[in-house]
This record gives structure tokens, C-alpha cells and sequence, in this order.
């Protein structure tokens, strides 16, 4: 079952494409071996009444184990008012099983 964390975190990303690597939380470091899968929301909040770019999420989130075989799901809140968007921990979901692909209904990339 997962848990909800909903937290900021530091992120280190590399590559092209730039992915994570590593990230921050509560004080520890803790270092990807894998990228799982990521996708990409650009749906809008429940209940809203307007619905145009300005009002839409912008967010990449990558499901990804850690060096340590945790799973955690995090994004990348592009439309943050900071411009380089910010890192946000979503949560963090039982190790079996993580591989699967998000719920249906999101716009998958990887």
C-alpha cells in the first residue's frame, strides 16, 4: 500500500534527458539505481473552472529504486513559481510490484 509523503526535496539529475540520481530528504541521501518508469500531467485540478494553460499541472514524475531497493514516486513541478520548477516526494510504494505502470488515464512516457 502506499504511503503519502507530499514533501520538497533536493534532486541531482544527469544525463540528456535529465533524470534523477540522487535526492534529499529528512536529513539522509538517497542515491537511484533505476529509473522504473516516469510519465507526464498536464491535467487539471478537480473542480476546476478554468481550463487553460495557466490552470493546468505541469508535472514529470519518475517512479524510481533506490540504491537501497526503496521505491518512491517524485515529480517535478514545472509550473512552480521558481521558473526551474521544484522536486516534490510523492510517495513510497510497497517494492513488489513497482515496475507496473501508473494508473490509466495519466500520459505515459518511459
Amino acid at each position: 500500500m502506499p504511503t503519502f509523503i507530499g514533501e520538497k526535496i533536493a534532486v541531482d539529475v544527469a544525463g540528456e534527458v535529465k533524470e534523477p540520481v540522487a535526492f534529499r530528504w529528512r536529513g539522509g541521501e538517497h542515491r537511484i539505481a533505476k529509473v522504473l518508469v516516469n510519465w507526464f500531467d498536464w491535467g487539471f485540478a478537480a473542480g476546476s473552472v478554468q481550463r487553460d494553460w495557466k490552470t493546468r499541472r505541469h508535472r514529470n514524475y519518475f517512479r524510481v529504486r533506490t540504491e537501497s531497493g526503496e521505491v518512491f514516486e517524485m515529480y517535478l513541478d514545472r509550473a512552480s513559481p521558481k521558473g526551474a520548477g521544484e522536486w516534490y516526494l510523492f510517495q513510497q510504494l510497497d517494492p513488489a510490484g513497482a515496475e507496473e505502470h501508473p494508473e490509466k488515464g495519466s500520459d505515459q512516457s518511459g
